[in-house]
């Protein structure tokens, strides 16, 4: 499988984890969909759709040097991006779709910042240490155009986060380099002429 694929596939599962664990409702084992809100039917279950409407990449990161892998080689610097995120609650009854909402609204303030056992499966590996939560306040002809996207869906309440950074791995080969590893450096003192 294509590492870029499991990079976002584990964060899909790490905010799965994470939404699951702190929101009974959500702890059902299809209560948190990828699916877009255009795709999520308004049956009676209680569900969240987790939907990945953008990546970008990160411009403040774009440009960093490859790393050394021990002294005779360098990996090709990964590629930074942000993920941009619209969370939408489904329910039966708009009382709980709105108390679910605060809910991950809270989650995610009090985890402003995904690290340690809180990113799964290959994240660590691939170096995202850190992966910031940022929310992301659209305006209201934004949501429009977003909105207008799901067709024949009516607008609901929703969240929206960005997911910075989030490295995708290069699949160039490690490039071998030469190190310095000593130097010398001879002087030479010539007296000056009559001294």
């Amino acid at each position: 499988m294509n590492l870029v694929t499991t990079i976002l596939r584990d964060i899909g599962d790490s905010l799965r984890e994470l939404f699951s664990s702190s929101i009974d409702e959500l702890r059902a084992v299809d209560a948190i969909r990828f699916d877009s809100p255009g795709e999520m039917s308004e049956d009676a279950a209680t569900r969240l759709s987790i939907f990945l409407y953008q990546i970008s990449i990160n411009p403040h990161l774009r440009n960093e040097d490859g790393m050394a892998i021990g002294e005779r080689q360098i990996r090709h610097p990964h590629l930074p991006v942000d993920l941009n995120y619209i969370f939408t609650v489904y329910a039966k009854q708009r009382e709980t779709e709105l108390n679910i909402t605060e809910q991950l609204a809270r989650v995610m303030y009090d985890n402003s910042v995904l690290k340690g056992d809180l990113l799964k499966g290959n994240l660590l590996e691939q170096f995202n240490t850190e992966i910031y939560v940022v929310p992301v306040n659209l305006s209201l002809d934004d949501l429009n155009k977003l909105w207008g996207t799901f067709l024949n869906k009516p607008f609901k309440l929703s969240l929206c986060y960005q997911l910075t950074p989030v490295m995708l791995p290069s699949d160039k080969p490690l490039r071998s380099i030469t190190r310095v590893t000593s130097e010398e450096l001879n002087t030479y003192w010539k007296p000056s002429a009559g001294k």
